[in-house]
This record gives C-alpha cells, sequence and structure tokens, in this order.
C-alpha cells in the first residue's frame, strides 16, 4: 500500500482524537502497518479496536495500533531507530522519550549481567 501524505495526516487526526498519546510511529512491513503510540493507562482494547476501524473506514488503511510498552525494552530501541515519527505533541518529546527508551534497556541489561553474575558466582540464578 503507498501511504500519501494526506493518509497519514488523515490516520494521526483519527488516532490523536481516539487514543490519548504524545508520540506516534509509523512502522511499515511488506503488507501492514503499526501504528506505535504511547498510549494513556486508562486507554482499553476496545478504543484501540475502535481507532483501528475508523482508519480501516476512512482512509482505507488496514493497521493496527500497538501500545510501545506491549514491546520488549530491545525492540523499543528498535521501534526508535526504525520506525517513522509521524506525530508529536511537542519537538522535545521525541528526545525525552528516546532517552527514556535507552534508559530502560539499560537497567534491563544491567538486570541481566546481574542474573549471568549471580550464576557464574553462586551456580544459580537464584537468590539464597
Amino acid at each position: 500500500m503507498i501511504l500519501t501524505h494526506d493518509m497519514i495526516d488523515k490516520a494521526v487526526k483519527i488516532i490523536t482524537e481516539h487514543i490519548l498519546t504524545p508520540i506516534i510511529y509509523l512502522l511499515e512491513s511488506d503488507d501492514f502497518l503499526s501504528f506505535i503510540c504511547f498510549c494513556d493507562r486508562h486507554i482499553t482494547m476496545g478504543e484501540i479496536y475502535n481507532a483501528e476501524k475508523m482508519l480501516r473506514d476512512e482512509t482505507g488503511i488496514n493497521a493496527e495500533i500497538v501500545d510501545i510498552r506491549e514491546f520488549s525494552e530491545s525492540e523499543r530501541l528498535d521501534v526508535v531507530n526504525q520506525a517513522v515519527l509521524i506525530h508529536t505533541e511537542h519537538p522535545m518529546i521525541e528526545g525525552v522519550f528516546t532517552q527514556s527508551m535507552i534508559e530502560d534497556f539499560k537497567i534491563a541489561m544491567q538486570l541481566r549481567n546481574d542474573v549471568l553474575t549471580r550464576h557464574r558466582e553462586m551456580g544459580t540464578v537464584y537468590l539464597q
């Protein structure tokens, strides 16, 4: 599917009107689109499904809307690095968001390293 600038603008409008998110990334695969948001915790899956249906009905775009918190730390970095930023409420938000994803990844790697060190030194990954 070839996306036009107008289609992306309309998709952003639909998403921001129905899902509270300060940032939206677009990730395109061969036959599918994903709009990746940082959704408000009070957004329900029903609201997300309704917004996806509106996208299909009003733009012809068959896409999924995904909360970035559903991804692992390394997948989040992939999103930030590979997806296209199509909406942000303020230019500074992108930098803060990216930094937050990097910090989450660092924390996850430190926890992983702690478990590996504990296993190497104690012979078990469990605390005793």
